[in-house]
């Protein structure tokens, strides 16, 4: 599945998940299209790094959330 992302020049594009992560790494990046809205990169919260090879796109999720959990626990 392709994900709809604006470049920093203002183009758009569609990009696989891998493809993604390589881009929000390389802060080339703006936005990302996310299933109900854009993710504004600097402004969302967006992938967290930390992230096992290979893991599929729901364990991935439930990391975020957990991450997320715990983030919000520390404050």
């Amino acid at each position: 599945m392709k994900i709809m992302v604006i470049y920093q020049d203002g183009s758009m594009g569609a990009v696989s998940s891998d493809e993604l992560d390589k881009l929000l790494q390389e802060k080339a990046v703006l936005a990302f299209r996310r299933s109900d809205e854009w993710a504004m990169v600097g402004a969302a919260s967006v992938r967290d790094p930390v992230r096992t090879q290979g893991s599929s796109w729901r364990d991935r999720k439930v990391l975020t959330r957990q991450t997320a959990l715990v983030r919000s626990s520390n404050v």
